[in-house]
This record gives structure tokens, C-alpha cells and sequence, in this order.
């Protein structure tokens, strides 16, 4: 059997249920309190050097696979809940999981003519630039890749969600409209390649999380004609050694800081976001000594609706993980490219809606720099290449 089977058992009953589920919602037969939803999105890639979602290199993997199934709840005005599961493969980063991607309770606490104010319990989502809540489904952001110094898809499942509560409010003005989260919680995360990003391939140990803040602060103008939101998340995680590693107890401390704009006109839109990433690795051992850095990372997109259902999308994004060493002198002496500590990305893309359904997208990268390349895809860091082409197809749907 090929390593990435287009179709394989998890994802085939998934497909079935999804379908099966979509031509129940159409028929009219849920009660009105009980909704369901769901998407599928595939994706195929190719790219001349290096490695994405699995081997992309002089080849096409239909390395990205999503298939999502959410239902919610209301028994009582005040009070819903909601829970979505999501089937996602993502190259040798996820080979194919199926985890429960958020589930919570939701109660308002007070609702009022001009706002509200409530908490959700659960499995929350985290509050992080314009596009991580609603990430998964496609239909909600503008191209296939979103820009990778700001969200990551090799760190995608530390900062997708997290076990705990948000506290929120959201207040109409005659000057705009403003909402505010603050949310506590245990994040989840991919190990390996949390492990393999922070220390290299050599560590053994897990990364564990500790308890997280996260808070936004969103204000838009005329329905959201102009968006402004500025993002904060501090999150700590703590690594556990095993028998015969080469680190030691350690800690990784990240706290990203993320401003965001938007203006969204009648068919051009302009969006940039800039985050300002604290990173400190202490108590690892002689081998890893301590270190603090702050990565820098921005990115800058326009979009023009062409026809009525068809997008264009350009955007160039910058990242470099530290920004104190552009140049990686400091990947050199651990062994790296210097490329790996940066990336500049050209993107161009298009996007057409079939229908309200069915989405087709194709988009093209001219990159320079490994810097986001994950770990996984990539194992031997030192064969990958600095300037590089990806191409990406996906067909997405919803209902």
C-alpha cells in the first residue's frame, strides 16, 4: 500500500458519514435546535525542492487531507453546545488521526440591546489572528497555504485549541463593533514535532503543556468593512527526558504577540498581520545551552474578486526565527543551512466557487528560505534547498 492511499478505511467512513449527514440536513429532518455541519478538503502538491506535506519534492502528494463533522445544540436560548471531529492528515507531520478538534459549552451570562457577555467550557479554540479559529474549514480563508510564519501548520494542533474556558463579551457602538476573549487552558500539541522544532531529531523526551493565557481584542468597522484585532498567547511547556537522552529537564517558554488589519470592500480586500514572538529554552543540559531569541514575522495580502465566483489572491510574507540573526550565523553553528532561519514567500493564487458548496483552488509559491519547513517532511535539514517552487490544488466542500 502507498504511504499516502488516497482513501483509506478512517477517511473512507468518514466520507460516508459526511455525505450521509449532508443529505439528512438538506431534507429538512433535524429539529431546529440540532444542526449539523461538516466540509471536506483535498489537496495535492508539488514543489521542486524540499519537502511538504509529505514527498512533494519532483512529485504530487495528496498529502493534505481534512474531513471535518460538527454538530451543535441549543436546549435553552442562553445555552449551546457544540463539538466537532476532524479527520486530518498532514505528511509525515499527522500520517492520519482522527481527534476531537473543539467541544464545548457555551453560556451567556448576560445579554443585553447592544452586546453580551458569556463563558464556553471545553475543548475551546484559541484566539489567535484572523484566521486560526476558523482555519480548518478552507471556505474560510483566502488561499490554501496561509502565510506560515504566523500560522504555522507544524505547530498547527499546539495553538488550534485548547482544555479549559474562555471568557468573552462583544459590545455594539455607534463608532464600531468591539469583542474581547480571554481564554485558559491546556493546549494540545503534536510531540514530535514540537520536539523535533525546539531541540533537533536528537531528543527522545515529550514536551508536555503547561497551563496557557490567551486573549483577543477585535474591533470592526461597518460589518466588518475594516477589521482590527491585536492577539497575545503565553504558553510554557515543559520537557520530560528519557533513558539515554542528550537533554535534560528543560523548559520552552513562547509568547507570540500578533496585530492584525483588514479591509474588506466590495471587491478588493487588503490583509496584513505582524507577529512579535518572544522564545526562551532554559535547563537542557551543556549540550543546548540557554537561549532567548524573538522571531519576527509579517506578511501583507490583496485580493481582487475578478467574477462573481471567481478570487484572485497575491501576498508576500516574511519570517525570520530570530530576528536578531537574519543571516543564520546561529543554524550554522548548530549544524543547519543558514536558510533555515528564514523564509520569504511570493504567492499567487485563484479561487473558484462552484457553487456554495464547492470550492476549487490553485496557487503558486516562489519561496526563499527553509525557515517554516517542518521537521517531519524534512529529516535531513542540511539536503534541503534555499530558493524553491510549490504548487497546490485543492477541492473543497461543505454543507
Amino acid at each position: 500500500m502507498k504511504k499516502y492511499a488516497y482513501l483509506n478505511t478512517n477517511n473512507g467512513i468518514l466520507l460516508l458519514s459526511l455525505f450521509c449527514l449532508s443529505g439528512i440536513a438538506q431534507a429538512g429532518i433535524v429539529p431546529d435546535e440540532l444542526k449539523f455541519h461538516g466540509f471536506l478538503t483535498q489537496g495535492f502538491f508539488h514543489s521542486s525542492d524540499n519537502n511538504i506535506f509529505g514527498q512533494s519534492d519532483d512529485g504530487i502528494t495528496p498529502g493534505l487531507t481534512e474531513i471535518g463533522l460538527n454538530v451543535s445544540y441549543q436546549p435553552l436560548d442562553r445555552l449551546r453546545f457544540t463539538a466537532q471531529g476532524l479527520y486530518r492528515r498532514d505528511g509525515d507531520v499527522d500520517r492520519g488521526s482522527v481527534k476531537l478538534d473543539y467541544g464545548l459549552a457555551d453560556l451567556t451570562l448576560w445579554n443585553y440591546a447592544s452586546g453580551r457577555i458569556g463563558l464556553r467550557a471545553g475543548r475551546v479554540k484559541t484566539p489567535y489572528g484572523l484566521y486560526n479559529e476558523t482555519r480548518d474549514v478552507s471556505f474560510t480563508h483566502p488561499t490554501i497555504l496561509l502565510p506560515q510564519g504566523i500560522y504555522f501548520n507544524r505547530s498547527r494542533s499546539l495553538l488550534i485549541s485548547a482544555d479549559g474556558g474562555s471568557l468573552y463579551a462583544e459590545q455594539r457602538t455607534h463608532y464600531g463593533d468591539f469583542s474581547f476573549k480571554f481564554n485558559v487552558g491546556v493546549p494540545l500539541g503534536n510531540n514530535r514535532e514540537i520536539r523535533s522544532t525546539v531541540l533537533g531529531p536528537d531528543a527522545k523526551g515529550e514536551f508536555q503543556a503547561q497551563p496557557a493565557i490567551a486573549a483577543q481584542l477585535n474591533y470592526e468597522i461597518n460589518g466588518g468593512e475594516y477589521v482590527f484585532a491585536v492577539s497575545y498567547v503565553d504558553l510554557e511547556l515543559e520537557y520530560r527526558p528519557v533513558a539515554g537522552d542528550t537533554f535534560s529537564s528543560g523548559e520552552a517558554h513562547i509568547r507570540p504577540l500578533v496585530f492584525s488589519a483588514q479591509y474588506n470592500g466590495e471587491k478588493f480586500s487588503l490583509t496584513g498581520e505582524y507577529d512579535y514572538r518572544w522564545n526562551s529554552v532554559s535547563n537542557f543540559g551543556t549540550s543546548f545551552p540557554d537561549f532567548k531569541s524573538v522571531t519576527e514575522s509579517w506578511y501583507i495580502q490583496g485580493g481582487y474578486q475578478i467574477l462573481e465566483q471567481l478570487r484572485a489572491n497575491i501576498r508576500y510574507d516574511v519570517l525570520y526565527n530570530n530576528k536578531n540573526d537574519r543571516g543564520g550565523q546561529r543554524a550554522v553553528a548548530l549544524g543547519l543551512p543558514n536558510h533555515a532561519a528564514y523564509a520569504k514567500d511570493w504567492m499567487f493564487g485563484l479561487r473558484w466557487d462552484m457553487t456554495t458548496s464547492w470550492m476549487l483552488r490553485a496557487e503558486y509559491h516562489r519561496i526563499h528560505g527553509t525557515a517554516w519547513l517542518p521537521q517531519a517532511d524534512n529529516s535531513i535539514r542540511s539536503l534541503t534547498v534555499q530558493d524553491w517552487d510549490l504548487y497546490g490544488l485543492q477541492l473543497s466542500f461543505r454543507f
